[in-house]
Parts: structure tokens; C-alpha cells; sequence
């Protein structure tokens, strides 16, 4: 059968699957001939967690045994708590379906709610995909300043609520490293502070690595000054602009000796180092499970991958089921503390957080 890769359009219905394979007794016996895999997906089409599921299709046709179809399939509700609910409550364990998710749907912060019927960590972590970290970039008239507090402080553009992960860099900026700046909160998205930005409203911000434009790689205006990375920050982004700009996370993790400081650390590093992940339900067997990361591992080797994945990102890359497992309860084993000292710290630089309303749980 020729792998191909159909793709629906939204819904909220429950997904239907083909009928239950038999548990093999090893992955070398499992087969999805004739058989349908449903990706399900907790957004809409065309954002990039869909693209990063379309993406992943085809090759999951190609390499796993039986060659199969594969069909995407949207059920957007509630950030991404509906698919996570139905993926651990409704969905079978046979194979013929998985979930590709974002970082926020592995986040305790925002899964441990009532709403929310699943723990990430009893899921079976298939791999994930980088779609690119994230850069703090700095006008030029600012960067002195940036160091020197005898002079105003920068002024570091964010979105209302909670800063993005990639702009919390600046909060460890300002405790850890010296940074002079002050925080400038309220823009309603990334096209916004880079109007800002280029207008001198602010002096500095963070984006991620997909959402630099060429006339902010001008060096005579703009400098990159430091990187998430990838691989937990272990790494460079591979994009040739800011290959060799100096990672963040190392630059401050030395320095952070508080135990509770080092947990809420180690959960902005976790939560930054993931970007899109793909993952079969609770309890699926051993066998089924080893035929996917083989699956996976194979499309982490194919140079089209690459190829097609520059369709979302210049710097996409694949993580292994191992690594994603590890950030995955790393992330879940956390203190409840861990969370709210993020929030603590940017009080202390003056950035109030206004914090959404829970919903009443639905009766």
C-alpha cells in the first residue's frame, strides 16, 4: 500500500480508529496493514502543532510496520485539555491512535487543574520535534545600559499575563546576571513588540528564533546577545544567524545556589526545551510502543524530514522518546513551589501577573 496521509478538518467529536490489534508478543510482530492511525490534535489546522502532526505523517505510513494510512485530526477545546482528556480516558491502546501536543500541554502549571483528566507522564513519549528556541534581541543604543546601572534601565517589551518562556530569560537576566532592565508588560503579540521595538518603545525583547525578520538581523541597529539553544539548552540553534550566540542556561545555572530557585529553573529549562511532542495513551504495550519509537527514529534519520520541516522552521530537529520521557516527568515531579516562584521573582522586579480566573467545573 502506498503511505499517504489524509487530513480532515476540525472537530469535537471522539476520533474512530480501526479495530484493536492483538498484543504481539514483539515489536517485530506488530502490523498495522490495512489498518488507519489517527493523529489527533488539540488546535485547529495551521498552527504549528497541526503542521508539526502533518508533518510527522507520512513518515510514520513510511516505517511503521504494515505501511498505513494516516489521517490528522483536530478536536480543539479548552488549550488542549479536551484531546489530552479523551487521549487518557477514551483512546485505544492499540496503536491506531496518538496525540501530537505543545509544551503548554505538558505543563503542570496548566494541567493541574480540574478540568484536566491526565498526567503527561503516564503517557508513552513517542519523540518530539524543535521547531526552533528562542533569542533576546537588544538595540544597539541600548546595550551599554544593559550592564551598567548608572544609566536608566532597558526597557524589556513583553506580552500581558505571564511573559513567554523565552522572555522570563530577562527575570534571570536581572537576578542572576546583573541585567539593568525593567519590565514593559501588555503588548498583545509578537508583531506588536517588534513595532516596539523598532520604534525605540523598548529596548529589548525575546523572540523565537521563527519569528525573526531579516531587517532585524541588521547589526548596525540590533544584537542577539544570548540563546535558549536546544537539546535543554545544551546546544546552539542550528539557524547560521545566531549559530554563535552564547546559550543562556549556562550562563546562569552556576549561579543559582537557593534549592527552590534551582527547581524553578530546572522547570523554565524543561518547559523551554520542548516544542512540540507526539505520544501514544496510557498503557499501550511494550510491543506497540517499540514499533513507534523505531518508527520515529527512522524519521529522525531521513533527510526529507529535514527537508520538510524547514517548511515550518529553519531550525527544526528531532528529539528522541528517551529525552522527551525525561523532560516530561521531570516537569511532573516538580513542587507545586517551583511554579509560583517564577511569578514571585518577576513581582519582585515590579511586573504585576495578572492571573486568569479558573473556570467553575462544568457540571
Amino acid at each position: 500500500m502506498t503511505p499517504k496521509i489524509r487530513f480532515l478538518g476540525s472537530t469535537v467529536a471522539a476520533c474512530a480508529v480501526a479495530a484493536a490489534l492483538a498484543a504481539p508478543a514483539g515489536a517485530q510482530d506488530v502490523s498495522f496493514a490495512r489498518k488507519n492511525i489517527t493523529i489527533m490534535v488539540g488546535t485547529t489546522a495551521g498552527g504549528s502543532t497541526d503542521l508539526t502532526a502533518r508533518l510527522l505523517g507520512p513518515f510514520f505510513a513510511k516505517y511503521l510496520p504494515g505501511k498505513p494510512d494516516v489521517v490528522v485530526k483536530n478536536q480543539p477545546g479548552a488549550h488542549g485539555l479536551t484531546v489530552m482528556n479523551f487521549m487518557a480516558q477514551q483512546a485505544k491502546t492499540d496503536g491506531t491512535v496518538f496525540v501530537v501536543g505543545s509544551s503548554s500541554q505538558i505543563d503542570p502549571i496548566n494541567y493541574r487543574v480540574p478540568q484536566a483528566k491526565y498526567d503527561p507522564a503516564r503517557f508513552e513519549m513517542i519523540g518530539g520535534v524543535g521547531i526552533g528556541g528562542t533569542i533576546m534581541i537588544i538595540r544597539n543604543d541600548q546595550v551599554a545600559a544593559l550592564t551598567d546601572k548608572s544609566k536608566p534601565p532597558v526597557a524589556m517589551g513583553s506580552v500581558a499575563g505571564i511573559p513567554r518562556s523565552g522572555m522570563q530569560m530577562t527575570a534571570w537576566g536581572v537576578d542572576y546576571l546583573g541585567w539593568n532592565a525593567k519590565w514593559v508588560s501588555g503588548y498583545r503579540g509578537t508583531p506588536d513588540i517588534i513595532l516596539a521595538l523598532q520604534r525605540g518603545e523598548i529596548g529589548m525583547t525575546s523572540l523565537a528564533n521563527t519569528e525573526i525578520r531579516p531587517e532585524l538581523l541588521d547589526t548596525t541597529k540590533y544584537t542577539i546577545n544570548v540563546q535558549s539553544g536546544s537539546n535543554d539548552g545544551k546546544e546552539p540553534a542550528a539557524m547560521a544567524e545566531i549559530s554563535k550566540v552564547p546559550l543562556f542556561a549556562p550562563m546562569v545555572a552556576d549561579k543559582i545556589k537557593d534549592p527552590l530557585a534551582q527547581k524553578a529553573f530546572q522547570y523554565w529549562r524543561a518547559i523551554s526545551s520542548v516544542s512540540k511532542w507526539a505520544a501514544l495513551p496510557p498503557n499501550t504495550p511494550k510491543p506497540v510502543a517499540a514499533a513507534y519509537h523505531d518508527a520515529f527514529r527512522k524519521t529522525a534519520k531521513d533527510p526529507d524530514f529535514i527537508k520538510r520541516g524547514k517548511s515550518i522552521s529553519e531550525d527544526v530537529s528531532a528529539m528522541m522518546p528517551e529525552d522527551v520521557t525525561a523532560t516530561v516527568r521531570t516537569l511532573a515531579e516538580l513542587p507545586p513551589e517551583a511554579f509560583t516562584y517564577m511569578k514571585d521573582m518577576l513581582a519582585r522586579q515590579g511586573l504585576k501577573v495578572v492571573e486568569r480566573k479558573k473556570k467553575k467545573k462544568a457540571e
